[in-house]
């Protein structure tokens, strides 16, 4: 995995802060847990080296959360944490949020992370911790999409176990409703007072009032955890 490459920017925010007590000298090391607190075994730790291509460390938490890595004696380096998790028969990736973002250098570093169904991605990563659900418009019917008002609800609990909530968002940009925490929605839409009938993207599916769906964990050249339907009238 190669994340960020900018040499002196990585060097900067890496070597030039000591972040760490001296028992964790030469290593990067923390814990991951979930938004209750509780620890989570199985994530995957990536500690990825900002200046040589495919110069990676790689662990996995153990059953209290807790992971530790040694460190080369040179180098620069950001952690990442990635949680794979099966949810309604479906592998989803959903990438953690560190309490530090920053770089570190050789004398190590420690990094927790805690697990957000939304909010925006720590740098250097992009995007938002949410899924995104991207709107299009059946051939000839062309409305203003920013003024169309979607209600999801939903169909169980979300991807972490908790309890979800009935949203109400627009697509601010005209094509996507950003930042929505993962799980099983219904959802509907309306235009002003009128409703809209709503379907799969791209697929022979009947147009309804409301349907059922489940984000993507990948659809191929396009994006993550996201989910495409398209509007009809």
């Amino acid at each position: 995995m190669k994340i960020f490459h900018l040499l002196f920017l990585a060097l900067a925010l890496g070597c030039g802060k000591k972040d760490t007590a001296p028992e964790n000298a030469g290593k990067v090391s923390g814990t991951v847990r979930d938004h209750s607190g509780k620890s989570i075994q199985g994530v995957q730790i990536i500690v990825d080296n900002s200046i040589f291509f495919n110069s990676n460390l790689s662990t996995k938490t153990a059953s209290n959360g807790s992971y530790s890595l040694a460190l080369p004696t040179t180098g620069a380096w950001y952690a990442f944490a990635i949680h794979k998790i099966s949810f309604n028969g479906k592998i989803y990736q959903c990438y953690l949020h560190p309490e530090i973002s920053t770089g570190f250098g050789p004398d190590g570093a420690v990094r927790d992370f805690t697990w957000q169904l939304t909010g925006q991605k720590a740098e250097p990563l992009t995007g938002h911790y949410g899924g995104t659900i991207t709107v299009d418009n059946f051939p000839g019917v062309y409305l203003d999409t920013e003024e169309i008002r979607f209600t999801l609800i939903p169909e169980g609990k979300l991807i972490d176990g908790s309890q979800g909530q009935t949203l109400v968002r627009n697509a601010t940009d005209g094509q996507q409703i950003l930042d929505v925490p993962i799980g099983r929605y219904r959802i509907s839409a309306r235009y002003g007072e009128e409703h809209l009938k709503l379907r799969r993207w791209n697929s022979q599916d009947s147009f309804e009032k409301e349907i059922i769906f489940d984000f993507e964990p990948q659809i191929n050249a396009q994006c993550d955890n996201c989910f495409k339907l398209e509007y009809n009238r």
